[in-house]
């Protein structure tokens, strides 16, 4: 397996956990309308952990964490420019309520996905809810879809508003916005050009980076003799108890959550197998121990295109955090 095809299997199967097999992690979006009235839009108690406070992986970090964008992080970043863009609309004498941000938490709080990384983890939830989601994460509220004259939309974004492809498979046409509106000259990228600007975000790079350390020390760590004794161990105790699979991500396939649904008796009995057996076989604290010194190999190679993608991130958030303070 090469690298990048190594890559992909990692994100590929920690895609499947983080969904629970069909649950539906959810993004923040303005697409939808509310689904209950009586739900508060900005819920932190929804809101993923730092680290997992159950199960067998509580308390667990990776080296490579603090190197990578909080949900937090990533919230605090788009509520200061949310209010830098409402800001910048209302010099143009419009009044905007742009979507709040942190309304969708994550299940998990950054790339790492420690609750789910090797697989279930968590008993209580999995009795409950299997290989899915609870509903907190799965029945959202959802905001109400923005909408925008056409020179509101030219002030926001710097162009026109996408008009549909003239020719089969080709993209939205938008144009570019006129240099100014009403005699007040329009920013480049307009007003969400002029947010990221005074934010200066992480460069999307960098924590892609980090992303694929992240992906590639998972990988690699699946290779590691103790890990795989460790994973054997496990699959034998799951074949002592009936099932048969030789990874926790082929135990999804057993029986997998039915999207929308509630977790049957057998998904159920299949989740909690998996935990059990992962207990017995000490197979997490095995894969995170090895995975760990991966990665703090990783850093020691990186460390100062790490640490840079880490002050830059740092740096965004103090803005952030003050823009929202002033």
């Amino acid at each position: 397996m090469n690298k990048r095809t190594g890559v992909a299997v990692a994100m590929a199967a920690a895609a499947t956990l983080i969904t629970g097999c069909g649950g539906g992690g959810a993004t923040d979006t303005a697409g939808a309308t509310p689904v209950a009235e009586n739900k508060p839009m900005v819920n932190k108690e929804h809101w993923p952990k730092a680290t997992p406070e159950r199960g067998l992986a509580k308390g667990l970090s990776l080296p490579l964490e603090p190197y990578m964008q909080t949900y937090q992080d990533t919230v605090t970043l788009d509520q200061a420019s949310r209010k830098l863009q409402e800001k910048c609309m209302a010099d143009y004498g419009f009044s905007v309520e742009l979507p709040l941000a942190g309304t969708t938490p994550p299940p998990n709080d950054n790339d790492a996905n420690m609750e789910r990384r090797y697989g279930l983890t968590d008993r209580e939830a999995a009795a409950q809810y299997g290989y899915g989601l609870p509903e907190a994460l799965t029945n959202q509220v959802r905001q109400k879809r923005l909408e925008l004259t056409d020179e509101q939309v030219q002030v926001l974004t710097g162009h026109s508003k996408p008009t549909e492809p003239t020719a089969p498979g080709a993209a939205l046409a938008a144009e570019p916005a006129p240099e100014s509106y009403k005699g007040k000259k329009i920013h480049k990228g307009g007003c969400s050009g002029w947010a990221k600007d005074r934010l200066k975000r992480p460069t999307p790079e960098g924590l892609t980076f980090v992303s694929e350390l992240n992906g590639n020390s998972f990988v690699e760590s699946m290779r590691v003799p103790a890990v795989e004794q460790a994973m054997a161990s496990w699959s034998q105790c799951m074949k002592a108890e009936g099932y048969t699979a030789a990874t926790p991500f082929e135990a999804t396939e057993i029986a997998s959550h039915p999207e929308g649904g509630t977790a049957s008796k057998e998904e159920i009995a299949v989740a909690l197998a998996e935990i059990d057996c992962k207990q017995k076989t000490d197979l997490v604290a095995v894969w995170f121990t090895e995975e760990s010194k991966i990665q703090k190999a990783q850093i020691a190679e990186h460390r100062s295109r790490l640490n840079s993608t880490r002050t830059e991130n740092s740096s965004a958030v103090a803005v952030a955090n003050a823009e929202l303070a002033g």
